[in-house]
């Protein structure tokens, strides 16, 4: 039944394609692990279980999984020091680090940087994807900033240098298996985490996939060091995949192939920007392009945070350097797709331009469109706006979305009279407002208070009169509960931002069928209350809720592990129509799993205002 898992054997075409673009390294099963995640829907997608395979994990589907992916690297360091290994049927296997640009690295052309604690398990052919397959957490390889900052190789697990151990936490690896899950599924561009694999020193190992796991550094790098035939190589590698997986339509053989792969990338990076703008998403992108996908899609979920709202001003402390911010990943996002742009030129002249020569590429006119298209579709839907009312209002009205994200963003913008602060993995200056609030309970009080509207003439009533929200509860509804008095003062030009906002929101409802304005905004109101929903996950709430699942584990069954995440899962998908609430009858009673769901449903609560 579980044949397909021996084709994951560490072979992949990447090896031909970059024959210097990756260290091998051999592999032992490491032993005492269990499988505490299992994501069945992409298993069934991969065909690695049949498409009627019950979401229950048995004997030989865990043993297929711990023999394929429970697996650690005999590094540089265990050479040196060891002269024999235990034989356990894989002395004849080998996989790959690859090398990619890593801006933690001294050398900024990647000739030390790539997969630190990683390595590629292969790829699986379905009837209608190829899908690449990675692992984190399997010991420490010569590619590790801590490696070149040791200046020799380190012990698996020493945590002498940063970043070296080659080992992942168990908690890190479950919360990227949660967040990345939740985010396809709401359909955020993003990998997947296949399985997550525990062993009793808390340490796991995370097994990833998408489509495509080439990152842009890996291309970037040949481009770095001016290597024509690699940097050709490795890009049409890329667009071949995406071919391959129809995620792309136009043929590779014509001679106007590679402006069409820039408009595609244009695309692809502008929605991810503007989604994770919108969406409060954090996500470090940088020059290298390290933590994303090539295809445009989430990587790395080591500091990917999801904020309650638009803390701009958050930044993550990476040892010797602060990231980027939320709002500084649209210049990084554009920077790539201009990089690209002198990628593709060099294939096509042979002759390397300085970056600075592709500042008005029209790739880049392409990318600034996308992003206001796409920043467009993400506000409405925020909203509670269908896609079909979305496209009549871009199409007809696209001033007016843009005077409401004005005034929108006069409130997201106002910061905390306390200041810049610390916080557990960088600094932060808080917003005052919770927009999403705000956006949820709007059209609730306005169907509330709706009158009749009474002609002067005194004829009969001829329709419905909004009501305006008072400015006092306007801005109470939508404040954090850690704010003061100061930061709630009431000046005349937010009590007419307030007013002006309603007006705005109004002016959008109607756009979509003003014969019929009720009828729109009870479904305005309806989606918008799952969209919004109060108890959405932050990256605090779901640290916490992750470690509720790891102190639980123990006293669980396997099953019951299982199904609390996927039923957690389930419950931060908030997408109408796919949105499954945890009900009340599941969080009674005094089995482990209720317990578990309790304490994940108070963490929500606790921690649904935080970053």
């Amino acid at each position: 039944m579980y044949n397909k898992f021996h084709k994951i054997d560490g072979t992949h075409p990447w090896r031909k394609v970059s024959p210097n673009g990756y260290e091998d390294y051999p592999v032992r099963l490491r032993k005492g692990g269990r499988v505490i995640f299992f994501n069945y829907p992409l298993a069934r997608e991969m065909e690695l279980i049949t498409t009627n395979h019950p979401a229950k994990m048995n004997p030989k589907l865990e043993e297929k999984i711990l023999n394929t992916f429970s697996l650690q690297i005999l590094n540089e360091h265990d050479w040196i020091n060891r002269k024999r290994f235990p034989k356990d049927g894989l002395e004849n296997r080998l996989y790959m680090a690859t090398r990619y640009l890593q801006t933690q690295h001294d050398n900024k052309q990647g000739k030390t940087s790539g997969d630190g604690r990683s390595i590629w398990n292969g790829t699986i052919r379905s009837r209608r994807m190829t899908y690449d397959i990675s692992s984190r957490g399997t010991s420490a390889t010569i590619l590790s900033p801590g490696a070149q900052e040791a200046k020799e190789p380190i012990a698996t697990g020493s945590a002498k240098y940063g970043y070296a151990s080659g080992l992942a936490d168990l908690d890190e690896m479950l919360a990227s298996a949660i967040i990345s899950e939740v985010f396809y599924r709401e359909n955020i561009p993003t990998e997947r985490c296949l399985a997550v694999i525990e062993y009793k020193d808390k340490t796991a190992v995370g097994v990833r996939s998408a489509p495509n796991l080439l990152r842009p550094a890996h291309i970037f790098r040949y481009l770095k060091t001016g290597s024509w035939q690699e940097t050709k190589d490795s890009f049409d590698y890329f667009l071949k995949r995406q071919k391959k997986n129809r995620t792309i339509q136009f043929s590779l053989r014509e001679k106007e192939r590679y402006d069409k792969a820039l408009e595609y990338i244009a695309r692809t990076y502008a929605r991810l920007a503007a989604v994770m703008e919108e969406e409060y998403i954090f996500n470090w992108l940088a020059w290298d392009g390290d933590n994303m996908l090539a295809s445009g899609g989430i990587l790395d979920y080591g500091s990917i945070r999801r904020f309650a709202a638009k803390n701009n001003k958050y930044r993550y402390e990476d040892v010797d350097r602060f990231s980027t911010c939320l709002t500084e990943q649209k210049f990084w996002a554009r920077n790539m797709v201009q990089t690209f742009a002198q990628a593709v030129d060099f294939i096509t002249t042979k002759t390397k331009k300085n970056l600075k020569a592709f500042e008005q590429h029209p790739s880049l006119t392409l990318f600034d469109q996308y992003f206001q298209t796409e920043r467009q579709r993400a506000l409405l839907t925020k909203i509670g706006f269908t896609a079909e009312q979305i496209d009549k209002i871009r199409e007809h009205h696209p001033e007016k979305i843009e005077a409401f994200r004005k005034v929108l963003n006069y409130f997201e913008d106002l910061k905390t009279s306390e200041g810049q602060m610390k916080v557990a993995d960088g600094i932060d200056h808080p917003p005052v407002f919770l927009l999403r609030n705000i956006i949820r309970e709007l059209p609730l009080f306005l169907l509330k208070n709706f009158k009749p509207h009474i002609p002067q003439d005194g004829s009969a009533a001829d329709g419905l009169k909004w009501s305006i929200m008072p400015v006092e509860e306007f801005c109470r509804i939508m404040a954090a509960s850690y704010v003061n008095e100061q930061d709630l003062t009431l000046t005349d030009s937010r009590k007419l931002k307030a007013l002006e906002f309603q007006e705005l929101y109004r002016d959008l409802i109607s756009t979509v069928d003003p014969n019929h304005q009720e009828e729109t905004l009870k479904v305005i109101a309806k989606r918008s209350s799952i969209i919004n929903y109060t108890y959405r996950s932050t990256g605090d709430g779901l640290t916490w809720i992750v470690n509720e699942a790891i102190d639980a584990k123990d006293r669980m069954k396997q099953q019951e592990i299982q199904e609390a995440i996927d039923r957690f899962i389930g419950s931060q998908i908030l997408v109408p129509g796919k949105w499954k609430p945890i009900r009340e009858e599941e969080l009674k009673g005094s089995s482990t799993k209720a317990q578990l769901l309790r304490k994940m449903q108070e963490n929500l609560e606790l921690y649904k205002e935080t970053i």
